[in-house]
């Protein structure tokens, strides 16, 4: 199995592009802090000259990592994504934010959910390329892929509140039809974690429909 960490490295602010997305950022009143006010931010920004490669130095871009590059008002950062590397499908409970891909392609898988009737519902597939702006609202399930099999990926995330905890969220395998809450012991989004990092693990515990 492919293995991940995350790296949490400040680093100096010397590409124009992003002091001024950072800028806006913390132009933003806490109390208005919104989806509307950040993608007026983003609209400030050519999200294709945002230069990010002194972020990545030493970094192994064979392993899945998130690089800090701010904490307030939200939380900024930087994610590489090995070829065809997924996190698992889940629920995004305690934070709302957007993603920007910067290299590579990102696939977008939505997905709903019917705990009476025991039905996850699969909608299309969407590609997103660098440029484009991937909006992510609060309790929204879905998984995030590069799809390529030879080139890493590279996206920026801001998430708002700047820290939140996984507790409380769910996580699908839809292949083997599992289900798990995760519980505030649990670091990450995953299926590899000890079993005192789930509130519960279900199996059996729904089918799977497309949508189309």
């Amino acid at each position: 199995m492919l293995q991940y960490r995350h790296v949490h490295i400040q680093k100096n602010l010397n590409n124009n592009m992003m002091e001024k997305l950072i800028q806006a950022l913390d132009q933003i009143k806490e109390k208005e802090i919104n989806p509307a006010a950040v993608l007026k931010a983003l609209s400030s920004i050519t999200v294709k000259e945002l230069e990010y490669d002194k972020y990545l130095d030493g970094i192994d871009l064979s392993v899945y990592n998130r690089i800090k590059v701010a904490d307030m008002p939200m939380q900024v950062f930087l994610t590489t994504w090995p070829p065809q590397f997924f996190l698992p499908i889940h629920q995004q409970k305690h934070f709302w934010g957007y993603v920007l891909p910067l290299s590579g392609i990102l696939a977008e898988t939505i997905y709903g959910y019917a705990a009476r009737k025991k039905k996850v519902f699969l909608h299309p597939t969407k590609t997103h390329k660098p440029g484009e702006i991937i909006y992510e609202p609060y309790n929204v399930i879905h998984k995030l892929q590069n799809t390529s099999p030879l080139e890493p990926a590279i996206s920026l995330h801001i998430n708002y509140p700047p820290h939140h905890s996984y507790n409380g969220t769910m996580i699908f395998d839809a292949q083997n039809r599992r289900l798990a809450v995760l519980n505030e012991k649990a670091p990450v989004i995953s299926w590899d974690l000890p079993a005192d990092h789930y509130q519960k693990v279900v199996e059996d515990a729904y089918d799977v429909e497309k949508l189309w």
